[in-house]
């Protein structure tokens, strides 16, 4: 079983610190590496949390002197934590994470400007009130259930979450029947997959990165800046969705690609 020590991306100057605070951090089975923060999960199901900053409360968790931003800081939530979710391509003032417990509920938490969360009911339109207490982010992991209540329509085959990918300022989750793939969030790019790129969206099935008629089965999702990408389980890309035409997002995609196959979604 590999073990993974919190690597501190943006202080790899300070060799001396990093290799101080390896010492007394927690022992990693899996790291969810964000562009601008990470989690950590252990072997009993605990997650921790670290980034740059904790401005719209994507670490989930307070920074105090004793774990400020910088250094793994255990995320209080009161289950057990099997995977875990970081945005990529998310700007300064964004940000969000996402964990899955042991009985399949998904947590969120960050920034919610756009209702990246999924918070809300999933006829929440675009006015933003689905946020909970007026607040634009959540500084603790609350439960996201607009995706399974929308999977219950089809109790048979997509009774669980599959795979979740962050974007930078958009969510996407494949149901378990790896067909389905739902998104939320901002879409003004595309990158939900809908019909007329809404700029805000509360969770919806998407059309274009679902796989209804072909018969491919669909194995993981990848989820970059304004970028969505679906895969099958040699790890082929099925489709694309948003502003995914660049290098950065190519690259981004290909650590995609390798993480899904870390995680056995794919070949």
């Amino acid at each position: 079983m590999t073990v993974f020590h919190a690597p501190h991306a943006w202080d790899k100057g300070d060799a001396k610190t990093a290799a101080q605070s390896s010492v007394q951090e927690p022992e990693f089975e899996s790291i969810a590496h964000g562009s601008r923060h990470s989690i950590g999960l252990t072997s009993d199901g605990s997650a921790y949390s670290w980034g740059r900053s904790n401005a719209v409360g994507q670490l989930g968790r307070e920074s105090t002197v004793e774990t400020p931003s910088k250094q793994p800081g255990r995320i209080p939530i009161p289950t057990k934590i099997t995977r875990a979710f970081c945005s990529r391509g998310c700007s300064t003032g964004s940000g969000h994470s996402a964990l899955l417990d042991t009985d399949g509920r998904l947590w969120m938490a960050g920034c919610d400007r756009w209702q990246q969360l999924g918070l809300g009911s999933v006829n929440g339109g675009t006015s933003g009130y689905t946020w909970i207490d007026g607040k634009l982010w959540q500084e603790r992991f609350v439960l996201s259930g607009s995706v399974l209540d929308l999977m219950k329509t089809k109790p048979r085959d997509s009774q669980s979450i599959r795979d979740v990918a962050l974007g930078g300022d958009h969510t996407l989750v494949l149901a378990s029947n790896q067909r389905d793939v739902y998104g939320f969030g901002k879409g003004g790019d595309g990158q939900l997959g809908l019909v007329g790129k809404p700029f805000v969206s509360a969770t919806v099935k998407s059309k274009t990165l679902s796989e209804e008629q072909s018969g491919v089965l669909l194995s993981a999702i990848c989820a970059v800046q304004n970028c969505s990408v679906t895969l099958d389980i040699n790890g082929d890309v099925r489709s694309r969705a948003g502003k995914c035409r660049t290098d950065i997002v190519e690259r981004e995609i290909q650590k995609c690609v390798a993480r899904a196959k870390q995680e056995g979604l794919i070949v």
